[in-house]
């Protein structure tokens, strides 16, 4: 893969996350379990959304580092412009009351930060806090899917305690996302175990 192909995979990535996230929040209906996190810190500092994600980024990728996975230049560019970009479109993009767009809100988001996940780990530039603790856990010998499923569950556990925004769409995302993410990068034809 060509370094433009790879800086081109990483922006759309950086942008996609930055979109989804704010859609999942205005759904309503429970947001990914990392920003289940986010939202639960959000609740209880002051601080923005944009600054508890870049917050629990440094966090997630001392852990994954300390598993074994590899860090990048591109996990504080993708932390840095995630969070100003999540602020951004948190401020300009509508609420909705029915459910019918809420939940379209949230299909959408879905399908959108697993397409990211899958651009960004493919480009072994640097992948997110989420990802990073992904592939650490791959290094140390578990499946993409369980690997996922953890990497999603502690901080899903950890943000409801702090009182982050849970529903039916976290719980579909938690179980989902494994799958979705080790479909699309075989679909890229990337395999982790081989790059980390």
């Amino acid at each position: 893969m060509s370094r433009a192909t790879r800086l081109f995979r990483l922006l759309i990535s950086w942008v996609g996350i930055g979109v989804a996230v704010p859609l999942l929040v205005k759904a309503k209906l429970g947001v990914a379990p990392y920003d289940v996190l986010n939202t639960g810190l959000h609740q209880s500092t002051a601080w923005s959304l944009g600054i508890c994600f870049i917050v629990t980024s440094a966090v997630f990728f001392g852990t994954g580092y300390l598993l074994g996975a590899k860090l990048g230049w591109a996990c504080l560019g993708g932390t840095l412009t995630i969070g100003v970009l999540v602020n951004r479109v948190l401020a300009v993009l509508p609420d909705q009351r029915r459910l019918l767009p809420r939940g379209g809100y949230l299909v959408v988001g879905t399908l959108i930060i697993a397409a990211a996940i899958c651009l960004v780990v493919s480009t072994n530039l640097g992948p997110g806090p989420s990802e990073v603790v992904m592939l650490g856990l791959v290094n140390r010998g578990l499946g993409v899917a369980p690997a996922r499923w953890i990497s999603d569950g502690v901080p899903l556990v950890v943000g409801a305690a702090l009182g982050g925004s849970v529903g039916v769409g976290t719980v579909a995302f938690a179980f989902g996302m494994g799958p979705m993410v080790k479909f699309g990068l075989r679909r890229l034809g990337y395999h982790p175990h081989v790059a980390v």
